[in-house]
């Protein structure tokens, strides 16, 4: 009963913490979605209209990366609430049932109880997994998708009689009381990685590791490739995933999004490369800084090494059974981290990286347990105050200074959702229905103005997307694809852009046009009109 009423008492705790947090940035973000986020919902208000999943109808260009979250959206769109805020609300709720998991995650395994609430104490106070639980966009559920995946794939480590099959006694450990019927037999990770392959394309990379570290523990520790579980698990995600992209592939006519070609050049060039380490030292600056790295070293060490651990300094079982997870998040998060500088980073703090945050956490955990032991499975208050300390470190860092410091108040997040919506809104009310506009952001002013729109930096445009550009890698990732002679020649009646660029172009003026009061958001966006 003690225990019970303490895993009662640490659940609320948490529960609270990770609300309050969101509150904290669902009022940063100006009660709104971000503006990425209404690039999926557009694309759902087409289809809902029987345009089909486009930006603009009559255009099939696949200007989002995350299939699934937008057609989630479109029972949304089509009973006419608030997807806006209903998008958050849903991320709010994947976010917190991803902590569920972690806490799910820690018992599977046989860890300390500890040690799964610090991960997800940490969790709960990081900035970036918080935020962008809370943006509107996929993210919360590409991390769940993913997480239920690795779970499940750690879960069906084991025969039929609940143990892993292994000459070496090392590499045994039980968790078959963990498993239902079902997933003894049938394995259930293949269709969660094929859905998350779905909401993100990273998911695909992650489920590759996931096939390489099974046959890499197959060989090692059975001496075999694989057992047809193995082949099973792989079906499994085919049969998902494969009849999905073949879809996307028939539909839109291109073998990789729009999305990419706007953002990335395949080749990277140095630049890109330069700017996705900057990103992920930013990441792990606002994150404690490397320092922050050397707990899951420890715990990877610890495991592969057969030291003794905190768990009661034993070696047998639990070596072998640490040793699977731990090699196995590790895998994951370095050649993910490796791509995410690849690619050139984010325009954000945190978005790419907060789907691996869970991982990460719980490897953190494991390796403190292993450094200085302040987790026991007794744990005590007093002996909380330590991970507490900790906790509080890990907010103010990602949070406070990061997310929150370096995104939403430099930026002023909230000033620009009010902004582009109340022009998205004035478009709708004063402009015909059929009018083109161009915009710089191509979310709420789009979607709300419900007008067809040139997108200018290319995401949903295939010309200015697919644009050859020297320089890539030395701007904004997704701002340095631009054609500002190709945006004139299609005429739009309207451009709304942040700044004044558009002062020196002689087809266009001002708009003589209050379409607000509010001066701050006239300070934000420029409404240009075409001269006559």
């Amino acid at each position: 009963m003690k225990h019970l009423r303490l895993n009662t008492e640490y659940w609320i705790l948490l529960t609270a913490l990770f609300l309050a947090h969101v509150f904290f940035y669902f009022t940063a973000l100006g009660t709104d979605a971000v503006d990425d986020a209404y690039i999926s919902f557009r694309y759902a208000q087409n289809a809902v209209r029987g345009a089909g999943l486009v930006f603009n109808p009559g255009e099939r260009v696949e200007g989002f990366t995350n299939f699934l979250w937008t057609t989630l959206t479109i029972p949304l769109e089509g009973a006419g609430v608030d997807v806006g805020r209903a998008s958050m609300l849903i991320g709010a709720l994947f976010g917190l049932a991803t902590i569920w998991l972690v806490l799910r995650f820690a018992r599977i395994v046989g860890a300390p109880r500890g040690i799964g609430w610090l991960a997800a104490f940490l969790l709960a106070a990081d900035g970036s997994f918080v935020l962008w639980s809370v943006s509107g966009m996929e993210t919360p559920l590409f991390a769940f998708l993913l997480f239920a995946g690795a779970l499940l794939y750690v879960q069906e480590q084991t025969s039929d009689k609940g143990q892993v099959t292994s000459d070496d006694e090392r590499f045994t450990f039980h968790v078959s009381h963990h498993l239902s019927p079902v997933s003894r037999h049938l394995p259930l990770s293949g269709i969660f990685f094929a859905l998350a392959a779905m909401t993100r394309p990273e998911g695909l990379f992650v489920f590759a590791i996931t096939v390489a570290h099974q046959a890499a523990w197959r060989v090692i520790a059975e001496r075999r490739l694989f057992t047809w579980r193995d082949v099973a698990r792989v079906f499994a995600f085919a049969i998902i995933f494969a009849p999905y992209w073949l879809a996307r592939w028939y539909y839109y006519k291109s073998f990789l999004p729009n999305t990419f070609h706007a953002k990335v050049a395949a080749s990277g060039p140095a630049a890109q490369i330069e700017r996705g380490w900057n990103h992920l030292t930013q990441f792990v600056n606002v994150h404690l800084s490397w320092i922050v790295l050397l707990p899951p070293i420890v715990a990877v060490w610890s495991a592969v090494s057969g030291q003794p651990s905190a768990i009661g300094g034993q070696r047998s079982s639990v070596v072998g059974h640490r040793s699977f997870w731990t090699t196995y998040f590790i895998a994951l998060i370095i050649p993910y981290a490796a791509y995410i500088v690849y690619v050139g980073g984010d325009w954000s703090v945190g978005r790419f990286f907060a789907p691996l945050m869970p991982f990460f956490y719980l490897l953190v955990a494991q390796g403190l347990a292993d450094i200085w032991r302040i987790i026991p499975s007794r744990a005590t208050r007093a002996e909380w105050i330590p991970a507490a300390f900790l906790v509080g470190a890990m907010f103010l860092a990602s949070s406070f200074n990061g997310e929150y410091g370096i995104y939403i108040r430099s930026f002023d997040a909230g000033r620009a959702s009010n902004a582009r919506v109340t022009m998205g809104r004035w478009l709708k009310a004063n402009a015909p229905r059929g009018t083109l506009i161009a915009v710089d952001a191509a979310g709420q002013v789009p979607y709300f103005s419900e007008l067809p729109a040139v997108d200018m930096f290319g995401i949903n445009d295939l010309h200015i997307g697919r644009l050859q550009v020297a320089t890539l890698g030395q701007g904004t990732p997704g701002h340095e694809k631009f054609d500002l002679i190709y945006v004139i020649l299609r005429q739009p009646e309207y451009v709304v852009i942040f700044g004044t660029l558009l002062d020196s172009v002689k087809e266009y003026e001002r708009a003589p046009v209050e379409w607000t009061n509010d001066p701050a958001l006239q300070k934000f966006l420029t409404l240009y009109r075409r001269k006559k």
